[in-house]
This record gives structure tokens, C-alpha cells and sequence, in this order.
């Protein structure tokens, strides 16, 4: 695909730097284009369905989004989606390794806050980290609202 004969690129790296007196670490988050291998590996649960009397035989049936366990299982998915998507993001940083997190492993995933604490990274740091991710993956209104303005300067300058 192509606006005004330019193909759209992929979105840019977000990189932190951490300063270490032994060396800085550099961390590269990069955009998680395809969500396709999360929801292979844990599809979005469906809340139950249930029968409520109407004066029929048959009674209507319609979904409980209520219901405790679904509640409680679709908070589960949206914690592992957000997990997946940090671990994938950050997979873009050279020489990252992972010592307890298995990609094709959900009930592993949750150990990257872990992972990260565990390697000395400080709370506003983790907090950074996860920004970059959240910047990379596109969904900083910061960044989209300022290359809107920019975009309608240009335009104003155009005209």
C-alpha cells in the first residue's frame, strides 16, 4: 500500500538507555505488527451463555459478560496479551534473553515484570520500559496528536 506514491514503513524502534557504571544497557522496543501468534495461542474467551425464561419453551438465550469466571478469565487475557506484546516488543533489543518466559508458553509470559526487576531495573525504569513498548506498538496519543498538529501546519503552510 502506498499514500501519495510513498509505501508505508514500519514504525521506527523506541530505544531507552540505561546508564550503568560497568556500561549503559540499551533497550529496543519495536512495534508488534501481528497479534496472529497470541490469539493462536489464547484465543479471547467467550462469555457463557444462558437460557432466561420469556414464557416459552424454549426461553431466551443470551450472554452473561457478568458472569464472575468470565470476568475473571477475560482479565487473565488482557494481562497475557499485554505481556506478549512487551516480550515480543522487546525482543528487538540485541542480546536479550529470557531465563523463565517460553513465547509458545502463556502461563510463562507473566514472569517478564519479574525477569526485568530481577535484572536491577528499578521501578521507574520497568515504567520507562513499558512506555517504550507502548510508544513503539503505536498507541502513545502524544505522538499521534503531535504529528497531527505537524501534519496540519504543513498543511497551512501549503495553503
Amino acid at each position: 500500500m502506498k499514500i501519495n506514491g510513498k509505501k508505508i514503513q514500519r514504525p521506527q524502534y523506541e530505544v531507552v538507555v540505561f546508564p550503568r557504571r560497568d556500561g549503559d544497557i540499551i533497550i529496543k522496543a519495536q512495534a508488534v505488527l501481528s497479534y496472529e501468534p497470541f490469539d493462536k495461542l489464547c484465543p479471547a474467551p467467550t462469555p457463557p451463555v444462558v437460557v432466561r425464561p420469556n414464557g416459552t419453551d424454549e426461553g431466551a438465550k443470551s450472554i452473561d459478560v457478568n458472569n464472575p469466571k468470565y470476568i475473571e478469565a477475560i482479565n487473565t487475557w488482557g494481562k497475557r496479551k499485554l505481556d506478549w506484546m512487551i516480550i515480543q516488543s522487546l525482543k528487538a533489543t540485541e542480546g536479550l534473553e529470557f531465563e523463565t518466559i517460553d513465547s509458545s508458553d502463556p502461563d510463562t509470559w507473566g514472569n517478564i515484570h519479574k525477569e526485568l526487576e530481577d535484572a536491577g531495573f528499578s521501578p521507574l525504569e520497568l515504567t520507562k520500559i513499558v512506555d517504550a513498548v507502548i510508544t513503539a506498538c503505536g498507541l502513545n496519543q502524544d505522538k499521534i496528536d503531535e504529528a497531527t498538529r505537524n501534519f496540519l501546519v504543513s498543511l497551512a503552510a501549503r495553503q
